[in-house]
């Protein structure tokens, strides 16, 4: 039987994967996207913009960016409910492995959908900012500053240039990253809260997991911190209850992979990992 320290490992290494999956599921849709804008846009011809071409265009692209807003919402929001349910069961799949016992815990869907409201905005600033950018492209073809062809070349770019999208798979990927990421952590604090209730001694620890490119000082020293649950981690100067906490600065969540987990004395855990070997990056060399 895994110890409770490798069953918690072999969770978060699921919940990477999940991870990568939901932003390669938000991925596929913006590339979808981008493959419409190109096929309708390259039906333009001509060297010069005649008004109804460029009505046409801006009609089709703002149809298009409003589908893309709708999939990628319906999607980040299944994905949240994916992350929100595995940080739940966190606490209830370690404790499994050790000879510690816990009630049943509960997690309020209201909280969850709070969270899933925030993804949706970002996915409409995300959404609006596509269009300011396309738009102003579709303005210098207006003007005659551009050529259809050169617009079609900003705004979706060529197989080896992506164009305004590159930025914007950028930011999709860095939305999904984090509100996952945010879900999981949230679930698993809610989750470790509840039992300490009825559970003397669990405590909450602070595993830091690493940024791919650039780690955080203050992340890294955070690790293997324990905190009863009601008391948070000190950043620096800034207080946060769990990595990628809602309350916390955007400098200080942005790209954090750390983890939350459990901790009680009496599962004998095993060395924690060195910092930043729970991340993604063996997933991503695959």
């Amino acid at each position: 039987m895994p110890s409770v320290n490798a069953e918690i490992k072999r969770l978060l290494r699921s919940k990477d994967q999940k991870i990568l999956d939901g932003q390669s599921a938000i991925g596929l849709i913006l590339a979808n996207l981008r493959k419409q804008v190109l096929a309708e846009m390259g039906m333009v011809t001509g060297g010069s913009y005649a008004a109804y071409q460029l009505q046409q265009n801006r009609t089709m692209l703002e149809r298009a960016l409003h589908e893309f807003e709708a999939a990628a919402t319906r999607e980040i929001g299944s994905q949240l409910e994916l992350a929100w349910n595995a940080g739940g069961d966190l606490l209830s799949a370690a404790v499994a492995a050790g000879p510690l016992q816990i009630g049943q815990t509960y997690l309020p869907q209201a909280q969850l959908q709070v969270l899933k409201e925030a993804s949706f905005y970002r996915i409409k600033s995300l959404s609006n900012a596509a269009w300011d950018k396309i738009n102003g492209e579709l303005v210098m073809g207006m003007l005659g500053q551009k050529t259809p062809q050169q617009v079609t070349q900003a705004i979706a770019g060529s197989l080896d240039s992506p164009g305004v999208f590159k930025s914007l798979a950028a930011r999709a990927e860095t939305i999904t990253k984090l509100e996952m990421g945010r879900a999981y952590s949230t679930a698993t604090h809610l989750s470790i809260e509840q039992a300490a209730a009825s559970v003397p001694g669990l405590r909450k620890e602070w595993w830091h997991a690493g940024n791919p490119k650039i780690p955080r000082h203050n992340h890294v020293r955070l690790h293997g911190q324990r905190k009863p649950v009601d008391q948070p981690f000190v950043v620096g100067s800034v207080i946060i209850n769990y990595p990628r906490d809602p309350k916390a600065p955007l400098s200080e969540v942005i790209g954090c992979g750390c983890d939350l987990v459990p901790w009680h004395p009496d599962w004998n855990k095993q060395s924690l990992p060195k910092p930043g070997l729970i991340d993604q990056r063996s997933l991503l060399s695959r």
